[in-house]
């Protein structure tokens, strides 16, 4: 579930995406920033949001939890376990991910599945994560949750989608890409403590996925040695 997704977003597109959903208008980034990444698999390194002294902080992070490369992990029952305890918020940032489906119709003798690109018409899509360091390497892991009923067809998980808040009074909230508030998810989880965690980890964001489109990609995603735009038809 969610084992591969897409980053094309400039650092400075991820840095004003940072700001419109924290409020927050300092905003560090470490090195350079991503490269643009159309087939992002686990032991990649990417880039997390994490607070830093109190400045939201877009630094490196190795996705899966060693040493068995742990790259989800289920948000109703995450912080139960051993191998996410000592682990502390963070946010991954993505222009869409990839899901597989059975194909309908397909060539003759392919066996492959069918790839979908889920994305917010171009607007980086904010998803919970844990993440802590390791021997001085800081690892993350994606919580998931159940899908929610507009895309149970595509698989019965999903990445947890950190939303908008209803009340953020500014843009649509039901836009997985407007603008955030007081409430925002993405706050909410970055500067909340375990009650409030677990809360959001525990079930599918309520509202604020509208904007979301799933589009056919191509089957050569399968390979993580397959890179460029081509995958999602761009």
């Amino acid at each position: 579930m969610c084992g591969r997704y897409v980053l094309y977003s400039t650092p400075e597109q991820l840095v004003g995406a940072v700001r419109r959903r924290t409020g927050q208008q300092r905003v560090a980034m470490v090195g350079e920033g991503p490269r643009e990444n159309y087939n992002i698999a686990p032991t990649h390194t990417v880039p997390v949001l994490r607070p830093f002294r109190g400045v939201p902080t877009l630094g490196p992070a190795v996705w899966g939890y060693p040493p068995k490369t742990v790259f989800n992990a289920r948000g109703e029952t995450a912080f139960d376990k051993p191998t996410f305890a000592g682990s502390e918020p963070c946010v991954f940032i993505m222009d869409g991910w990839y899901e597989w489906t059975a194909d309908e119709d397909p060539a003759p003798g392919d066996r492959r599945k069918q790839p979908w690109f889920m994305h917010a018409g171009g607007e980086p899509i904010f998803i919970a994560g844990l993440c802590k360091a390791v021997d001085g390497v800081v690892y993350a892991t994606m919580v998931t949750t159940a899908a929610t009923p507009e895309l149970e067809w595509l698989h019965h998980r999903m990445p947890r989608v950190l939303v908008p808040g209803e009340g953020s009074g500014a843009g649509d909230a039901r836009d997985v890409g407007g603008p955030g508030g007081a409430d925002d998810e993405v706050r909410r989880w970055l500067e909340g403590d375990e009650v409030m965690l677990r809360a959001i980890a525990a079930v599918p964001p309520q509202h604020g996925l509208g904007g979301l489109v799933s589009e056919k990609a191509d089957k050569a995603v399968g390979n993580v040695a397959n890179n460029g735009p081509h995958l999602i038809g761009r």
